[in-house]
């Protein structure tokens, strides 16, 4: 099955026990697979993973709680982002800006605090000795 061998790929990349596999494996691989499946598909893929599990050593890793939990994580998380977000109203109406006139000019600042100061070459607390 294509499933298990993927699994048992990214298991041996990272050091990890494929068989049997602990929740928080399982639970990674489902964190690593998130984003380049559907939910429906990452279902299938670990329901796949936990056959095999129960075939070699009749233990269904995919069935814990946690891992459950996780799945439905994955679920919310997807559907979140589905949802289109909600038209939030302007925080402020057109009528509350008051309008200049185009022969209103602004004051120009001082050059004083128009300038920007250099950046320094040395820290301010540490200065060299001019000799």
């Amino acid at each position: 099955m294509k499933s298990w061998r993927g699994f048992v790929a990214w298991c041996d990349e990272r050091g990890l026990c494929s068989a049997p596999a602990n929740t928080w494996t399982l639970q990674a691989y489902i964190r690593y697979l998130e984003r380049s499946m559907t939910i429906t598909a990452l279902r299938r893929h670990i329901g796949q993973i936990g056959q095999m599990h129960y075939e070699k050593i009749r233990k269904r890793p995919d069935r814990h709680e946690d891992v459950q939990r996780m799945l439905d994580g994955v679920r919310a998380r997807k559907e979140a982002k589905k949802k289109k977000p909600d038209i939030v109203p302007p925080l402020f109406r057109d009528e509350d800006f008051v309008v200049q006139k185009a022969d209103q000019s602004k004051p120009k600042p001082s050059k004083k605090s128009a300038r920007k100061k250099p950046l320094r070459a040395t820290p301010k607390l540490v200065r060299r000795k001019r000799i």
